[in-house]
């Protein structure tokens, strides 16, 4: 019986409650909508982040892969870093400019300020040999991030030595 008033009393006010939503206009009108795009797009000179790129920036005519060679081969592990064993991954911020340069420098994730004055220095000196990323054919500032990884070659442990056996007497009695 409860139910029954309930649906009721649900069924009379359905009709107001429509009635209200279209007095307060509540639903938008978006059957007219035209996005307007504008035919050119104006580059601001801030840098483009590496993965909004048509065509992403190149090392010496080559993929990421061939800046990643090169910094690995020409970073030196600071000794001082190695003797305390410290290790990580420094993680690099750069510009690659429209004319194809390598600027702004900046260290988003340092491990230690050793590392992470080599991993700048390396970077740093890299030849600027970038083919720039493009947007619409046209040459972009990008920004790229990239890690440099610091890892000490340890020496296999020696296996520890397997204890001595020793015999106990047994007393039976």
């Amino acid at each position: 019986m409860r139910y029954r008033l309930l649906i009721l009393a649900a069924i009379m006010l359905l009709p107001s409650l429509f009635a209200r939503a279209q007095e307060l206009d509540i639903e938008p009108d978006i059957t007219n909508y035209i996005e307007q795009v504008p035919d050119s797009v104006e580059f601001t000179p801030e840098a483009i982040p590496i993965t909004l790129v048509k065509t992403r920036p190149t090392f010496n005519g080559k993929d990421v892969n061939a800046f990643s060679k090169w910094v690995n081969e020409h970073l030196k592990y600071p000794e001082e870093a190695k003797n305390k064993g410290i290790e990580g991954r420094v993680i690099v911020q750069f510009v690659i400019t429209e004319d194809g340069k390598l600027t702004n420098v900046k260290i988003l994730r340092g491990v230690h300020p050793l590392l992470d004055k080599e991993a700048v220095r390396a970077i740093k000196s890299a030849p600027q040999a970038w083919k720039p990323g493009t947007v619409r054919d046209k040459p972009v500032r990008c920004t790229y991030t990239f890690p440099v990884i610091f890892k000490t070659k340890h020496e296999p442990a020696e296996p520890p030595k397997p204890a001595k056996s020793v015999r106990i007497p047994l007393r039976l009695e």
